[in-house]
């Protein structure tokens, strides 16, 4: 029996400190690649929300020849309104005609026609419509609480998808039963003669203007 104990062998300390190196090295390359993803799912997160305001947008101007805004609302009494939307956040269902929900509304300047599109918001996004005085065209601005680029599509120019990235965003946002509240991103002024994003300061960082994708 004793011989047999003294036969048993374990680890060495050489052996242990490898082991423990692999599993540091394993960490270092795993963890911001682990990072990167989540921050690239949250993103892509704000890249919807700003795609599914522009069909939203589009159906509005189908419907009432004019653009909308983002409000709390039903269907059966959207409210109209044109300016600056207010700030949603996710995660927030679309508006239906008896429960109140999130929804893109406008008024026509001169029939005073009023529509509205349901507008639902995702988890941790925090989205705005705002068109000007005359509802002739809008911004959609959008991004993630947790994610560090805000993304933007002009009405004059809705094709296009504009971000702009600041590290320092994450977590700075707010959302709260009382509404939600932006990074510290750079909005331009909503224009009607043309596109207001291209290479306008965004507040990014290293690169601050807003940018096409």
């Amino acid at each position: 029996m004793l011989t047999k104990l003294k036969n048993r062998k374990g680890f060495t300390l050489i052996e242990l400190m490898i082991v423990v190196a692999i599993i540091a090295i394993l960490a270092a390359i795993a963890v911001p690649q682990y990072k990167a993803y989540v921050m690239k799912a949250r993103n892509k997160k704000a890249i919807a929300q700003v795609q599914l305001a522009r069909n939203a947008e589009a159906s509005l101007q189908e419907q009432i020849d004019c653009y909308g805004i983002t409000a709390i609302g039903t269907l059966n009494a959207p409210g109209g309104g044109s300016g600056e939307g207010t700030k949603l956040g996710g995660p927030l269902a679309p508006a239906s005609v008896s429960s109140s929900g999130g929804v893109i509304t406008g008024t026509h300047p001169v029939t005073n026609a009023i529509g509205a599109q349901p507008y639902e918001v995702a988890a941790g996004a925090i989205v705005q419509c705002t068109t000007d005085e005359s509802n002739r065209t809008y911004q959609a601005i959008s991004c993630h609480i947790d994610g560090d680029t805000c993304y933007a599509v002009d009405g004059d120019n809705d094709s296009t998808i504009y971000w702009v990235k600041n590290p320092a965003w994450p977590g700075t946002g707010t959302i709260t039963s009382s509404g939600a509240t932006f990074p510290a991103v750079t909005i331009p002024n909503v224009d009607s003669t043309g596109d207001e994003f291209a290479g306008v300061d965004g507040g990014g960082s290293p690169t601050k203007e807003w940018t096409a994708m």
